[in-house]
């Protein structure tokens, strides 16, 4: 038995070893976690001061959207007028003083010389052998790139 009782506490010491091993190892191991550890955080709060600002600019671009709108739909009408009257000197100028706002909203209108089916909304097509745009029902706004209301036309093909 007192062999047995022997080999246990060899294999005990062993063990000691081993653990003290690992033990003076384990701060290396720690330092490489924490420093892990830490660039994830950075990587995270780094994404999520980029969202933020993201959506930030997203609320204002909507708001301003949803703010001129209505005035979107006078600028419609008094294209309309514009058509019909082109010679009225006051609307003209109530034309221009809008357009000149619009711009300085940084909302520009939609080409509608050629179409583009990616931009335009068609809502009636003529037969006439060429496919090009007739007549512009209403016409489409964008800010910066981004479309956010389409022109209505009407197209031949």
């Amino acid at each position: 038995m007192a062999k047995r009782t022997k080999k246990t506490t060899v294999q005990s010491e062993q063990d000691v070893l081993t653990e003290t091993i690992i033990d003076n190892t384990q701060p290396v191991e720690d330092q490489t976690n924490w420093k892990d550890l830490y660039l994830r955080l950075y990587a995270d709060f780094d994404n999520y001061k980029k969202r933020a600002l993201k959506d930030r600019e997203d609320a204002t671009v909507q708001v301003k959207i949803n703010t001129i709108s209505s005035i979107l739909d006078l600028d419609n009408d008094l294209s309309l007028a514009k058509k019909n009257m082109p010679d009225s000197e006051g609307l003209n100028l109530i034309f221009q003083k809008l357009n000149n706002f619009l711009k300085s909203q940084g909302i520009e209108e939609i080409q509608t010389e050629i179409y583009d089916e990616d931009l335009h909304e068609v809502v009636s097509v003529m037969q006439t052998g060429e496919t090009k745009i007739i007549d512009v029902i209403s016409k489409g706004y964008k800010i910066g790139e981004k479309p956010f209301r389409y022109p209505k036309i009407i197209l031949s093909k």
